[in-house]
């Protein structure tokens, strides 16, 4: 019932006491139907357009005012909804008002797939308007976009039914520009060339977008292009250059070029790029072909390929090998990642098979956004475009190439200003380019020659295989019929004719045939009996001859066996079905590999993909086409569209229209329509007469598709495309049933029922070869690169489909348009989280294989369920286990995030084609099993899939069952192995390197092993393994606050002047990193309870106060402390609440009077006489241990005491025990909980060692080392010697986190949802370094499987304000800063950069620096020496050492250094000779080496094109550095500098090692005389 009030605005508070926090407010008394959660409808009377939907969240008694609504003030900004005037406020039913789309926006946060999920189920029923900001678990998108029934609307509810797309303004984003030679070609109108048109127009208007949206993406921005060689043979190559040479399937000889401009760079504003882009463009041709030339060697011409010759493919794959490591390196500000390609062609490659087949299965699994932005023209057939290498050319006769379209792939036709101008001005724009090929022959009519005509074909004449071409195509194009033959009529007269012996008669004979599109097609009938494969996987051959099987594989090509149903039923059975097979045909089927002598007589082959009428293809639905179905928004017939393609049709104006069409355009029109009245094609029964009628606009976009969007894979999805309808009966058939579809009835499997109208015929299924959505019909008026369309007289149904008019263009309803998909380039979508694709019964019988395990929550957890925790303390240890929803709900949270999708509408579908185990021919005994289980509590289920894999999830009572369906076939594991040359920023050269692609097999994830961690929390038996793809985010903790930095970055010339640390810096450094642990574990400490320290160095540079002088006099005259005193009155000196150890507050999960270790061995240097140092401070506290004074916090009677954060508590002396078994009960599970770590002591002032003359190592001096015969934390915790329950509790359960530990490396859990902000029991484990030096970095690794990116991120970023607070910044590095090229999981465009050491100028008389020493001796003193210099610089060691020898012993794993700013990594490479031989990439390549091998071949393949540096006869001494790309603004700071500041450092490191102007010369004197 409508009421009319009068409207109110109101700010909104976020009090949680306040009502003003709502959206509405209404008093119940005016609106008394109306309920909490209802949707009411505002607007005003005079302006019913606007209209507002709003949930009532709340009707506070608070808000007494009548006949009044208030509302919040910015929504009403939004509805032009004005204040104190008067509204309708109507309840609706929320389902009259439901969205079908909805797009949300979010920045700087990461998502994953499983965070969508639980979002979605958060806002379900809820009500959203435009640019409302949802929260929801510390998830904060914001409503962009919604789309209700192929309208863009306003507001509306969230259902079930609504699909939900999240787009990231703060992405990766890998921008690859192909170089190749039409860049430097002139456009369609001669005005610019294509890369201006790349960067001056499209780059240009990205980036405005970008700012305009208010993007700050994380960009990667190659150059990148192919270029041939003139040569013969490798011979033709100079040595130096043949490691990189590829020879391709036609025998030219190539290399491949990446030129990376920027890396991982996030900027407000681009100019600078784009001015570097610009300079680098102009210079890059000239560079590239003639990198290699040097003098006295000869090298072959180079030239750039043509786009369509690129190595497209090859580029793809570099970003996917990024792309698939989306788990490691986590970063908590981005989401999403999306790869664009933008091309000076059409859209048309010629790819190698085998690697396009690669490329497209990574990127369906990957689920990455792949756009190609094509500079050239719009062709007139379908784009993108592939046509497959044919390697075996030269041995069999190709009628035809073989294309394929690659549907995984969005593309855009970029059309410049000066082209919208010229259409403008009414220009023709022609959208094909003529080959140069017909220029040329245009110059030189007189040259061309036909070949026929040649003189040195007569000799071969004999042997040439003729075939009768028009003949051949006729039989290819001829439609199916019901009384073919399996093998078609011999009466043929392509069979009958004889074959042509001479050319001469093959003139003859041969007469031109013309041929329409609406001829036949040839169709053979299959019989009953014979054996058909399911049309819903791919089956794999096997092996076949390498003739073959070019043809044979085609992507997306494959026989279809078409099910017609009688005339009489709609639902007739599968014994009374006739079925159908014909091959897909686009181009003439080609006679590879035929005989020449019996040509006419091989075996059908697979027929080819015709580009130019793509809709016309059959081919087999899978959920790879169905994978991103769910991210386009649908017109009113609910098919799936992508809004910036668009038809061009007329609905007013077909007459106009038809009159300028040819007569035999309109007969080709008109026998395609009669098609439609085979029998074959269309089965009509009586409901035929009951068809609704259906306007021309909707059927003329060709867009017509079922109202139940769930696809069953049976053979029924396969369906063929009729050509486009005559337009002499577009008014009739606009009336009768949809304009441009073959009306089949459907015999799916619970589909329809017969008696339907004809409405639910026609709207079935259809699926396109063409095109991402595979519900958009192309045709060659289909474009995407208008930027403009008058919209006079425009009379649509649908928002999405444009129609294009021949109104005036300078009208005012002359109109912008979309040209590319900006919103994909600007705010890339991330993969849906739904699909609606499952196989059909026959299939899941035939080609799968299912397999069923069973988890029982109670069963697994027995042990917590028999003995629970009964205290608070037992509580914080032992966690309660999942419940079985909750369980269930995480499993499915598990498989999406792992790229699986939800399959929507399965319950009424999948009743009647379930397959039950038991009733699978493999598993015959186990339904009765099944059936017997009780089925009491919750009952649900879901089906999930990924490729070819699909997961049902069944909740049944306390029962979980999984059962996975598996191709029975399994995919090949494809690899090709790539060489290339790239050059990375600040790099001097083209580096060599290799890569491997790989497509992944999906079916050997362990899915029982994960589903048993989530089951025990991790706390089981169960850890997290590399093949889980868990999760993880690397940081170190870093001192901030260098004097050297602010200096740099105020200008100061050199940057070779940090200092070493003072002994009372490094003091204060120990006692800030104790502060910092007590944040990672949670312990509240007050300032009473943490007194000020006196560390025993102060006094050497501090001069205590007098008032602090007579505290501690009276203190000591007091009491003097002494190592002879009786432990009982030490012990009673610690306890003294004023002048005792600073005692821990106590908390859950300690026990009382506990204390740190490092505190207490500071305060026994301060107070007792004899302890001087550490070390007597630590021996003190174990005979205090020893006598049962002091315990560790654990209770482990052989846990020793460690100095550093380690807990321990002294034992009353009322509960002193009197006998040896001392100690409480052992808390096994203590490590798990609390973060202990090592503290190295700082014994000695740096500046007092001779550098020059000691034997010891940079380890030593710099007081890094563990001598682990007396210093191993694993040994002082009482592991090996055999403390009951270190690792496993009576034999029961095991400790994961001890068991994992290693010396430099523990592992503790991670408490993530501190406030309970989650909707689900979150945790994550930490990795971090067991001992801590002042002198080095800390690391601190967090892993995780189950926990929400927002608020893990939060608890990083409250972890980095401490840490802040305690004189350190915490900042994320990536795992491997010097991962290689050619490494495994790493960028295959990032490589480090390796700044050689001049020490060649350091010689003095002809002799080089330590040559007096063996080469053990001089490899260490050169060691040190590098070591001094990167110090020097400001880098500290990332870790401490296990032994005094550790960095020259395991030369596999050298020293990284990173700087103190956290900006830079730079790591010492062993200086051993590395035996002569030539370097070369090769797939050996990947044999099993030592990281320090891998790195010593890519140092020495540096600028490896000179002829000097083919043959390694010694060691490149120097250092590789590399950028830690992990650290962007958010954790920037002026004391990380920016990145000026990190260019000058590389910059002046350079000049350094060169040796420029004597100051390495300089640094080696000193060096030496500080020896003296």
């Amino acid at each position: 019932m409508a009421k009319t009030l009068n409207l109110r605005v109101h700010k909104r508070s976020y009090s949680e006491n306040s009502n003003l926090n709502e959206e509405i407010l209404i008093n119940q008394k005016d609106v008394s139907d109306v309920v909490v959660g209802d949707v009411v409808e505002i607007y005003h009377i005079e302006d019913e357009e606007s209209r507002l939907l709003l949930q009532v969240a709340s009707l506070s008694d608070e808000f007494q005012q009548k006949g009044i609504v208030s509302i919040e003030q910015s929504i009403a900004t939004t509805f032009q909804l004005r204040a104190y005037k008067d509204v309708i406020v109507k309840k609706v039913d929320p389902k009259s008002v439901s969205l079908d789309l909805v797009e949300m926006l979010f920045k700087d946060q990461y998502f994953s797939r499983s965070d969508f999920w639980r979002l979605r189920n958060g806002i379900i029923d809820s009500c959203v308007y435009l640019n409302k900001k949802i929260e929801h678990a510390e998830m904060r998108p914001q409503v962009m976009e919604m789309w209700s029934r192929g309208e863009r609307v306003m507001c509306g509810t969230i259902t079930e039914e609504t699909r939900i797309v999240y787009r990231s303004s703060t992405a990766v984003v890998q921008i690859f520009i192909q170089m190749s030679s039409e860049m430097w070609d002139f456009d369609i109108l001669g005005e610019d060339l294509y890369f201006e048109k790349a960067l001056n127009g499209f780059l240009t208007d990205l980036f405005a977008k970008w700012k305009e949206q208010n993007c700050l993406h994380d960009v990667t921005i190659v150059l990148f292009s192919r270029t041939f060689y003139k040569a013969q043979s490798l011979e033709d190559f100079p040595d130096y250059m043949r490691d990189c040479i590829v020879c391709d399937y036609k025998g030219r000889y190539y290399q491949d070029f990446y030129r990376i401009v920027v890396q991982n760079e996030r900027y407000d504003d681009w100019t600078t790029t784009m001015m570097l882009l610009r300079k680098l463009c102009n210079t890059y041709k000239d560079k590239i072909l003639n990198y290699h030339r040097q003098r006295g060697h000869k090298v072959p011409v180079a030239y750039n390929s043509r786009a369509a010759q690129g190595n497209f493919l090859e580029t793809l794959n570099m970003s996917l090998n990024l792309f698939e490591g989306y788990y490691i390196d986590r970063n908590f500000d981005r989401t999403g990642k999306v790869a664009v390609v933008i091309t000076p062609g059409a859209g048309v490659f010629e790819v190698d098979r085998e690697l396009a087949n690669i490329t497209k299965q990574r990127t369906i699994d990957c689920g990455v956004g792949s756009d190609l932005v094509c500079m050239g023209e719009q062709p007139l057939h379908a784009a993108p475009l592939f046509k497959f290498h044919n390697k075996h050319a030269k041995n069999s006769l190709e009628v035809g190439d073989d294309y394929n379209i690659p549907h995984w792939m969005n593309h855009s036709f970029y059309i410049s200003k000066s082209q919208i101008k010229a259409r403008l001005q009414g220009s023709f724009i022609p959208r094909i380019k003529p080959p140069p090929e017909f220029f040329e022959a245009q110059r030189r009519p007189g040259d061309r020659k036909l070949i026929a005509h040649s003189p040195n074909q007569s000799e071969d004449e004999d042997n040439f295989p003729f075939v009768d071409y028009d003949e051949y195509d006729a039989q290819i194009w001829k439609l199916p019929t019901p009384n073919s033959t399996r093998f078609g009529s011999l009466k043929s007269p392509y069979h009958a004719r004889r074959e042509p012996q001479t050319l001469a008669e093959a003139k003859q004979i041969k007469k031109p045939r013309k041929r329409n599109v609406s001829d036949e097609y040839s169709s053979f009938v299959i019989e009953k009996g014979e054996r058909r494969g399911s049309p819903a996987i791919n089956i794999p051959t096997l092996a076949r001859s390498s003739s073959t099987e070019d043809v044979s594989s085609s992507v997306g090509c494959y026989p279809i066996v078409k099910k017609i149903s009688s005339k009489e039923s709609n639902n007739s059975s599968e014994t009374e079905e006739t079925y159908f097979s014909r091959r897909i045909v686009g181009s003439a089927e080609s006679p590879v590999g035929y005989s020449r002598r019996h040509i006419h007589q091989a075996k059908s082959r697979r027929a080819l993909i015709n580009p130019f009428a793509p809709s016309r293809m059959q081919f087999k639905m899978t959920s790879n086409r169905r994978r991103w179905v769910h991210a386009f928004p649908t017109d009113p017939q609910g098919a799936a569209v992508q809004t910036h393609h668009f038809h061009v049709y007329n609905k007013k104006g077909s007459s106009a229209l038809l009159e300028k069409l040819s007569r035999e355009s309109a007969k080709m029109s008109q026998l395609s329509m009669d098609m439609k009245k085979q029998p074959s094609f269309t089965v009509q029964d009586s409901s035929e007469k009951c068809s609704e009628p259906s306007s021309l606009n909707r059927a003329a976009s060709g867009l017509v598709t079922e109202e139940k969007e769930f696809y069953v894979g049976s053979v029924d999805s396969c369906k063929s495309i009729s050509p486009t309808s005559s337009l002499q009966n577009l008014e009739r058939f606009g009336h009768s049933s949809s304009l441009g579809s073959t009306n089949y009835s459907s015999t799916m499997d619970g589909g329809l029922q017969g008696g339907r109208v004809l409405r639910h015929k026609t709207r079935e299924n259809r699926s396109y070869l063409w095109g991402p959505t595979g519900e958009q019909e192309w045709s060659p008026d289909m474009t995407t690169g208008q930027d403009w369309f008058p919209a006079h007289g425009c009379q649509t149904e649908s928002r999405l489909i444009k129609p294009i008019l021949t109104a005036d263009i300078h009208s005012q309803n002359f109109c912008a348009g979309i040209s590319v998909d900006w919103k994909s380039l600007t705010m890339p979508a991330s993969l849906p989280i739904t699909t609606d694709y499952f196989p059909d019964k026959r299939s899941l019988e035939n080609d799968y294989t299912v397999s069923q395990y069973t988890l029982i929550p109670e069963d697994v957890n027995s042990e917590y369920y028999s003995s629970p925790p009964v205290s608070e303390d037992d509580r914080f240890y032992r966690r309660k286990p999942l419940l079985v929803t909750e369980l269930f709900r995480e499993l499915i949270s598990q498989r999406l995030a792992q790229g699986f999708q939800i399959i929507t509408k399965m319950k009424a579908t999948m009743r009647s084609q379930e397959t039950l185990v038991g009733s699978s021919p493999q598993y015959p005994l186990t339904s009765s099993l099944i059936r017997a289980r009780p089925r009491s509590g919750p009952q649900e289920e879901i089906y999930l899939s990924i490729g070819l894999i699909f997961h049902k999830l069944t909740l049944s009572g306390q029962t979980i069952q999984v059962t996975q369906y598996r191709p029975r076939h399994e995919q090949r594991q494809l690899k090709y192995l790539y060489r290339y040359r790239f050059q990375v920023p600040d790099s001097l050269g083209y580096d060599i390197s290799t890569s491997e692609f790989r497509n992944e097999k999906l079916e050997n994830y362990n899915w029982n092993y994960l589903d048993q961690y989530i089951c025990t929390r991790g706390e089981g038996d169960y850890g997290l393994l590399d093949p889980l793809k868990y999760w993880r985010a690397r940081f170190f903790l870093l001192p901030c606050n260098n004097p050297a930095t602010k200096k740099i970055i105020e200008g100061n010339d050199r940057c070779d002047i940090y200092k070493t640390k003072s002994k009372q810096e490094l003091q204060q450094l120990i006692s800030g990193f104790v502060r910092f642990l007590e944040t990672l574990n949670k312990i509240r400490r007050t300032a009473q309870t943490r007194r000020p320290k006196q560390h025993s160095g102060d006094n050497v540079s501090t001069t205590p106060s007098t008032d602090q002088q007579t505290a501690q006099t009276s203190q000591k005259e007091a009491v003097v402390l002494s190592t002879s005193m009786p432990s009982s009155k030490l012990v009673e000196a610690m306890r003294d609440p004023q002048t005792g150890l600073p005692m821990i507050p106590k908390q859950t999960g300690l026990p009382e009077n506990c204390f740190i270790a490092e505190e207490a061995v500071d305060w026994c240097i301060q107070n007792i006489q004899e302890v001087k140092d550490v070390g007597a401070g630590i021996h003190l506290m174990q005979r205090l241990q020893d006598e049962h004074y002091v315990c560790h916090s654990s209770g482990n009677a052989h846990h020793k005491f460690i100095h550093g954060f380690y807990l321990y508590n002294i034992v009353s002396p009322k509960d002193k025990p009197k006998s040896d078994m001392y100690g409480p009960v052992y808390n096994y599970l203590f490590q798990n909980e609390w973060c202990e770590v090592s503290i190295l002591p700082v014994e000695r002032e740096r500046s007092e060692i001779a550098l020059f003359t000691t034997d010891e190592s940079p380890c030593q001096v710099s007081e890094l080392w563990v001598d682990q015969s007396c210093n191993d934390w694993r040994t002082l915790s009482g592991i090996d010697s055999g403390a009951q329950g270190w690792g496993q509790l009576a034999g029961s359960r095991v400790n994961l986190c001890a068991i994992k530990a290693t010396l430099t490396h523990k592992y503790v859990h991670v408490e993530v949802d501190v406030n309970n902000r989650s909707d689900r029991p979150e945790w994550a484990s930490a990795r971090y370094h067991a001992y801590y030096s002042p002198n080095a970095a800390f690391e601190l690794q967090i892993q995780w499987m189950v926990a929400t990116g927002s608020i893990l991120g939060d608890l990083v970023t409250t972890w980095g304000r401490k840490a802040q607070a305690c004189g350190f910044h915490l900042l994320p590095v990536p795992g491997d800063p010097f991962a290689l090229p050619s490494a495994p999981d790493s960028d295959p465009l990032r490589g480090p950069i390796f700044v050689p050491l001049d020490i060649a100028s350091l010689s003095q008389g002809g002799k080089a620096i330590f040559h007096e020493l063996d080469s053990d001796a001089k490899s260490k003193k050169l060691f040190h020496f590098q070591d001094e210099i990167i110090k020097r610089y400001g880098f500290m060691p990332i870790n401490v050492c296990v032994s005094p020898t550790h960095r020259h012993d395991q030369t596999d794993d050298q020293q990284q250094y990173i700087h103190c700013t956290g900006g830079m990594f730079s790591l010492i490479e062993s200086s051993h000779l590395v035996s002569p031989k030539v370097v070369k990439t090769t797939p050996s390549r990947f044999s099993k080496k030592s990281a320090g091998e891998l790195r010593k071949d890519y140092i020495a393949r540096q600028n490896s094109n000179t002829s000097s540096s083919d043959v390694v006869t010694k060691n490149k001494t120097g250092f590789l550095w590399s950028w830690n790309f992990m650290s962007s603004k958010r954790w920037r700071s002026p004391n990380t500098g920016d990145e000026s500041f990190q260019d000058k450092m590389l910059a002046d490191f350079r000049q350094f090692c060169a040796n420029e102007n004597n100051r390495l010369t300089e640094f080696w004197n000193d060096f030496k005389m500080s020896a003296l």
